[in-house]
């Protein structure tokens, strides 16, 4: 067997669900993961290595507003760094055996929760990093700063797994990726902001507000996901 299908799922797509052929990829996925461990770990790296260097360029310390700033930049550049690999590494023989074999959508969404579960990765170690460097800071409601991660990480994970697939079908260049991502995760980027300038604001009424935007656009990227996809990976 070659080496990129050692120990690959094994795919019925007219014998078994959905949800088991998402479970085989997902697990496959992670699998190929743990044999090639530097990708994640250069985005882990590049976590620490940018909070690090901001500590020691702000002498005064991370305020309130860098704190929010800083999260979500390193949190949006890891997750485009980790879910760019998404399709750009199934060429060949591995994308046949995927168009063959593999429903559209097991592919997708196991491609989705991997991305989202490394997005989640990336804003706790962010989270802690920040808190360890920026300890004076406090903040007066997490519960929305809590909920936008969880749920940004949801939208990130969809728009970027997306874009990842379209790159990869015009010839993986990573710069499209960079170029087809950046205007769709905008209108998200700012509910995030504005979600951890909430949770950190105790004048505001009703902190939640730019949780509930984010859930609309976290179903909306979901829905064309689901919808577009197909036709892109049968293309």
């Amino acid at each position: 067997m070659p080496e990129d299908f050692r120990g690959a799922p094994v795919i019925f797509a007219g014998n078994m669900s959905l949800f088991r052929q998402i479970y085989k990829l997902l697990r496959w996925e992670l699998t190929l993961e743990w044999r090639d461990r530097y990708a994640l770990g250069s985005v882990l790296l590049y976590v620490v290595a940018t909070v690090v260097i901001v500590y020691l360029a702000l002498l005064q310390g991370l305020n309130a507003d860098t704190f929010n700033a800083l999260y979500w930049i390193i949190l949006f550049f890891g997750a485009t760094v980790a879910a760019g690999r998404s399709f750009l590494r199934e060429g060949g023989r591995r994308h046949l055996y995927y168009y063959t074999l593999a429903d559209p959508l097991a592919l997708l969404f196991s491609k989705l929760l991997y991305n989202l579960l490394v997005i989640w990765l990336i804003s706790g170690l962010t989270f802690l990093l920040l808190q360890l460097f920026a300890n004076q800071i406090s903040i007066p409601a997490p519960l929305p700063l809590f909920l936008a991660t969880v749920l940004g990480g949801v939208g990130l994970a969809a728009i970027l797994t997306f874009v990842s697939a379209l790159a990869a079908r015009a010839g993986g260049n990573g710069t499209l990726m960079a170029v087809l991502s950046f205007p769709l995760v905008i209108p998200l980027l700012k509910l995030l902001v504005d979600a951890g300038t909430y949770a950190m604001d105790t004048g505001i009424d009703d902190p939640l507000r730019p949780v509930y935007l984010i859930l609309a656009v976290d179903l909306l990227a979901v829905a064309v996901a689901v919808v577009l996809f197909p036709f892109v990976w049968r293309d």
